[in-house]
């Protein structure tokens, strides 16, 4: 009896040896750990939540600021040296997308018919000043640009936080008989100038329309604003660096200068 006592004590603590070997083995190879403190590992897993909740915050404290840099007025570096596109320069690309100068409005309103040129009065984008010497009719190349610009000029001053006005267009499509009656006043008017081809826009930069229901040029809805002329620039500047459009700032006229490419 006493031998068969022996054998089986053993026999027993073999197999607790090997299981608890065996136990070891698959702990080690699949790395699990068993905390020998409830409280620690509870701990542990309420500051790591806290912390997730403090890297959230902190992230979208970051995105916030981003966008809020995003949509800061930034304006250009120089008027005169981002938009420095000449008559030389702009008149190319007049002749290209352009018509045939016309002589008189009678002519031009043959090509509104024949859809060469359009109409651009009635628009709720932008407004139209009192045309003095130009007539109110682009190519529809330049009308999309034309819409483009003021459709970004609208959006950029919601985003920025600025008062919705509307851009004012001061000249557009001059006939021969117009360029003639402009150069009586003004001896440095060109004879062949980009706005007698209809892809030439001016639009000012020291005067912009409040949304008030009505697009007449009343002086008393006029307002200048630095700060809309730096979004103004930007708008231009990035069709401009798109390829879609030269621009020249006129100092003395008080606007831009485009012409559609």
């Amino acid at each position: 009896m006493e031998k068969k006592k022996n054998y089986n004590q053993w026999k027993f603590l073999g197999v607790f040896v090997a299981v608890m070997g065996l136990f070891a083995s698959v702990r080690h190879v699949s790395g699990i750990e068993i905390p020998l403190n409830i409280k620690k590992a509870q701990t542990k897993i309420q500051v790591e939540e806290i912390a997730g909740v403090d890297l959230k915050k902190a992230e979208t404290s970051t995105e916030s600021k981003r966008t809020k840099n995003a949509h800061r007025i930034r304006g250009v570096w120089s008027y005169s040296e981002c938009f420095p596109d000449s008559q030389n320069v702009q008149i190319l690309s007049a002749q290209q997308y352009g018509i045939t100068p016309v002589k008189n409005r009678t002519e031009a309103e043959v090509l509104v018919k024949e859809h060469q040129l359009v109409n651009i009065c009635h628009s709720p984008f932008y407004a139209i000043d009192s045309l003095t010497h130009s007539i109110p009719y682009l190519v529809p190349r330049a009308q999309h640009l034309l819409n483009t610009i003021c459709l970004n000029f609208i959006d950029s001053c919601q985003v920025k936080g600025l008062p919705t006005h509307l851009l004012i267009v001061t000249s557009v499509l001059r006939t021969a008989d117009d360029v003639s009656n402009l150069q009586q006043g003004n001896k440095n008017a060109t004879t062949n100038s980009c706005h007698c081809y209809g892809t030439t826009v001016d639009i000012a930069y020291n005067k912009f329309m409040p949304m008030t229901g009505t697009y007449e040029s009343d002086a008393e809805l006029l307002r200048w604003n630095e700060p809309m002329k730096q979004v103004l620039s930007e708008v231009l500047n990035d069709l401009r660096m798109e390829g879609k459009c030269y621009v020249k700032y006129e100092r003395k006229q008080g606007c831009f200068h485009l012409t559609c490419r």
